[in-house]
């Protein structure tokens, strides 16, 4: 892992739906049409097809085998109980961990990923947040309390990065105890920040107050991270993997999101300079977003902008638009995300030999899916720098990507092909040749492009299948030649992306079935 800044979702339902406050951070060539490696691509996601599957009729029945989906569902459990594992008070290996800390990872030599970071603490957070609504187990809701409650204390612990109002809103990590880590972490200034989650049921009139109290100076937790954001969102930071001092595309999207939502959180509490400052703030932010990070020549997003040495592919576009991205800012049914994703994988479908492996594992007996790494130049292999590794975590968000697609596609009625995103949905297409135009719900090729969608979102999460253990736990990654697990061994974030798809996954099947 490397240095992050600090985000923070607050899901806050009382009448304003789910409120999503991310910190953010501060300082701190694609495949042509008809070509070999296109062809390659299709005879992965496509062997042994019907030459005409457009004309096949639409049913259920044909998503997914039986066992992939039983597969799935168990994979779901066993992940969230991992996850578990790694959340204090309760988890098997967080026995040294104060209430409220997610480790992780339980791996403390080569690596040594036993700590709690901002990021990954926020993410997993949101996973537990979202189960509780599910089944509103009061052992969960303990968890998120305590989770909460620590958020407010680290904000006040004193570290490397500065205090309260100095600057140490952004520190990256922190020791399980609570402590500062201050051993060496790249650092510029302010640079990370975490994620809090709160849920619906505890936002009573004294919980909202004790997150969000509209004063200036601030001692709540949301206001807090909101008015860094807000004074830091146009400064340089390091990246999501927390390697490179730039401009960055998760970053700003993400932070873009904290001040949209922050800016009606405060509305709806009679903070209205404050929801005043968060919208100026975001409507600049947006357009940074808009105008900058988009590259034509190249046909995908850019992950930085001013790094030469790196080419701007990386699987931290994608999911800055799974926890950033707005209907009107780079969703992922967008043009712009669904060209960047097909470019990403295109790229990781030849860099890692284990891409070109078969497997009997894999859905219908076809041959799995795309790894995915974290970006083309990576050299991290978990320990050392020899190879870059596809990651778990990375492959999943394809998948929740695309379900996240499918899910808006069939609630609006339809979906346009055009010169931005015609090479994703030609890879969908048998014959590879997607037809530009205006496709709506009730037709044929409407569903089969969202049918042809599904079942290569399904692909990515096929090759979870196949580089999992047999009792389903999962790794940071995954060898890029045979295979085999690598870096820290039970990655938290890695089965928190894993459950994120399985859930997006069930939303777009219910959506394409109803």
């Amino acid at each position: 892992m490397v240095l992050f800044k600090r985000q923070l979702f607050s899901i806050a339902t009382s009448g304003l739906g789910c409120l999503q406050l991310a910190r953010g951070y501060a300082i701190g060539a694609g495949y042509a049409i008809g070509s070999p490696i296109l062809h390659d691509l299709q005879r992965v996601f496509y062997k042994e097809r019907d030459p005409a599957p457009f004309a096949k009729p639409w049913g259920a029945q044909q998503l997914a085998p039986k066992s992939f989906e039983e597969w799935i569902q168990e994979q779901r459990a066993l992940s969230f109980g991992y996850l578990l594992d790694n959340v204090a008070p309760n988890g098997t290996n967080t026995k040294d961990a104060i209430a409220g800390t997610v480790i992780a990872s339980p791996s403390r030599d080569k690596p040594d990923y036993y700590y709690q970071w901002v990021r990954d603490s926020a993410i997993t957070i949101g996973n537990v947040v979202d189960e509780f609504q599910r089944t509103k187990d009061l052992t969960l809701k303990a968890a998120i309390d305590s989770y909460a409650n620590l958020q407010g204390v680290l904000q006040n612990t004193f570290n490397p990065s500065g205090g309260y109002t100095t600057g140490g809103l952004g520190e990256p990590k922190f020791l399980v105890d609570g402590a500062p880590f201050t051993e060496f972490v790249t650092r510029v200034f302010q640079f990370v920040g975490g994620l809090n989650e709160t849920h619906p049921k505890l936002l009573d009139k004294g919980w909202l107050r004790k997150m969000y109290d509209g004063k200036m100076p601030t001692q709540s937790v949301i206001k807090a991270d909101l008015e860094y954001v807000a004074r830091s969102w146009d400064l340089p930071g390091f990246d999501l993997w927390e390697e490179i001092n730039d401009k960055h595309f998760f970053t700003a999207i993400v932070q873009h999101r904290a001040l949209v939502e922050g800016r009606d959180f405060a509305a709806a509490l009679g903070d209205t300079a404050a929801a005043d400052w968060y919208e100026t703030q975001q409507n600049a932010l947006k357009e940074t977003l808009l105008k900058k990070f988009w590259n034509e020549k190249k046909g995908h997003i850019m992950s930085m902008l001013n790094t030469p040495e790196r080419g701007g592919l990386d699987a931290a576009i994608l999911l800055g638009s799974l926890h950033g991205g707005q209907i009107d800012v780079f969703p992922a049914w967008s043009d712009s995300i669904l060209a960047s994703l097909h470019k990403l994988v295109a790229d990781m479908a030849t860099r890692h030999p284990v891409n070109s492996l078969e497997s009997p594992a894999s859905p219908g007996g076809e041959p799995i899916g795309v790894g995915i790494g974290r970006y083309p130049e990576d050299v991290y292999d978990g320990v050392g720098f020899t190879m870059g590794n596809p990651w778990f975590l990375c492959t999943s968000t394809v998948s929740s990507v695309l379900y996240k697609a499918i899910s808006h596609f069939v609630l609006q009625g339809y979906f346009d092909i055009n010169d931005t995103n015609i090479c994703f949905f030609n890879s969908l297409h048998p014959s590879g040749s997607a037809v530009p135009g205006h496709y709506t719900n009730g037709t044929p090729e409407f569903m089969a492009y969202l049918k042809a969608m599904f079942q290569y979102a399904d692909r990515f999460l096929a090759v979870i299948r196949q580089h999992a253990t047999n009792d389903g736990r999962l790794s940071e990654q995954f060898h890029s030649e045979d295979g085999s697990q690598q870096g820290a061994r039970d990655l938290t974030w890695s089965y928190g992306s894993f459950i994120g798809a399985v859930d997006d996954r069930t939303t777009a099947r219910k959506a394409l079935i109803d």
